[in-house]
């Protein structure tokens, strides 16, 4: 379905007083804007779905996660994260929701360079899952994130390779492993690590040789 299609299932879903499924249609549609940048009107469907869920912890939290992830492609940052605190707290028991939040803010960390703070949150991240789980559809715009993320960075590492320059190699491809770690992708993790301490050892960049040192205990 376009875009248009995908809101007017929103749209009807709310009119029948369909919660869940006014939920679940709410954060494809977003995922879809977020696809192609659209990300204020992605916001915008998400923030209308608040009023007819404040009752409905589980409901809530997907719907604060959704919003935060769209803040995180927007690269507001601040808000991103203030939305996770917000839904952190909401999934109480629930290990997938929990799961979720700790990998994107991890995520988060991993990409503002706060490598000791990032690993331990991505850690608790892990923790939190139970086995090869499949993905959960409440965080289809989340997983579709560092999907786009994950192709961005290729994109980055196949330029600073064009341009001959370690560094702008380098800084993309450490950016990737926690991407690989938290998504599963234990090949391309070790690809990306085993290149990236190559490049750090001759550059000198010992805090990300330390970073993948601890990465590789995880």
């Amino acid at each position: 379905m376009d875009l248009s299609q995908l809101k007017e299932s929103v749209d009807l879903a709310r009119l029948k007083g369909d919660v869940a499924g006014t939920v679940a249609k709410a954060v494809s549609y977003a995922n879809a804007c977020q696809q192609v940048r659209k990300y204020d009107s992605a916001i915008a469907c998400l923030n209308k779905s608040l009023p007819d869920i404040e009752k409905d912890k589980g409901q809530h939290a997907v719907v604060r996660v959704a919003l935060g992830v769209a803040f995180w492609e927007k690269s507001q940052l601040k808000k991103a994260l203030s939305h996770f605190e917000e839904a952190l707290p909401l999934f109480e028991k629930d290990k997938a929701g929990k799961a979720a939040i700790l990998s994107i803010v991890g995520i988060t960390f991993w990409r503002k360079c706060e490598w000791d703070k990032a690993l331990e949150i991505l850690k608790d991240a892990l923790d939190q899952k139970e086995g090869k789980a499949e993905k959960d559809a409440r965080f289809e715009s989340l997983y579709g994130a560092f999907d786009r993320g994950i192709v961005t960075l290729q994109n980055r590492i196949r330029l600073g390779r064009e341009l001959q320059k370690p560094m702008k190699i380098l800084q993309p491809l450490f950016s990737l492993t926690a991407l690989y770690l938290i998504t599963g992708n234990r090949e391309e993790l070790k690809s990306c690590l085993d290149e990236s301490v190559t490049l750090a050892t001759q550059l000198n960049q010992e805090d990300i040789l330390k970073a993948a040192e601890r990465i590789k205990q995880l």
